[in-house]
């Protein structure tokens, strides 16, 4: 019994969330911009972006998005930077949390949690994991962005979602995610720690130019 009270408010959302998008209708908002204007600053390395296929854009039903590499030379691993915006959410067309994603494509979660990233004096929580793959490493930082919210609960971001679009008929919003790899022969050589934390430290930098450049060109928030 306590066990289904626990997971009751999730069920009762989940339900709110599929009779609401059921029966009304969203907001089309587009962005200010275009994603792929979305720069950082990253000097000394080449930039590559990535194009999706129709097939597995018709999957994650996003209406925007850039998938941008960064590399300093062939030879190295760099990272790489996705952001994907939807201009509506309904039943059958919303975010694809990458936590249910990246299993089915092999990853498997060797480390999950939420890091605290400081940006122009605000905390905000990101989400945090360290995935394997056949011998690979790669640490992946995510979160939600728009509508005026920065969240790394896909509860809250769900709860905002049916919120916003009971209260403004709005549920625009971005999925914002970074990838660094891991440069397992360092690991295997005892430099796990450095390595880690290097990774750590490209990702949270990466991730406090990310927050203010990808609002810059998401719709002003509700309200604002």
């Amino acid at each position: 019994m306590r066990d289904a009270q626990r997971f009751l408010p999730a069920a009762v959302l989940g339900l709110g969330c599929v009779l609401l998008f059921g029966v009304r209708e969203q907001e089309k908002v587009p962005p200010r911009a275009p994603m792929a204007t979305v720069q950082l600053a990253t000097p000394g390395f080449q930039t590559k972006d990535i194009v999706i296929d129709s097939a597995e854009r018709a999957v994650a039903g996003m209406s925007d998005y850039v998938m941008r590499t960064f590399q300093r030379d062939s030879t190295d691993p760099g990272f790489s930077v996705y952001v994907g915006y939807y201009d509506y959410q309904v039943q059958g067309k919303s975010i694809h949390s990458p936590k249910n994603c990246l299993p089915g494509a092999g990853w498997e979660a060797m480390e999950s949690g939420v890091r605290p990233v400081s940006v122009d004096g605000r905390t905000y929580p990101m989400n945090r994991y360290l995935l394997g793959k056949e011998g690979a490493q790669a640490l992946v930082y995510y979160w939600y962005q728009g509508r005026g919210h920065v969240e790394a609960s896909e509860y809250t971001v769900k709860w905002n979602l049916l919120r916003d679009a009971a209260r403004y008929g709005r549920t625009e919003e971005a999925l914002v995610r970074i990838v660094v790899p891991v440069d397992m022969r360092e690991v295997r050589k005892g430099q796990g720690k450095v390595v880690y934390a290097r990774a750590d430290s490209i990702a949270t930098a990466l991730a406090a130019q990310l927050v203010p450049r990808v609002g810059a060109v998401l719709p002003p928030a509700p309200g604002a």
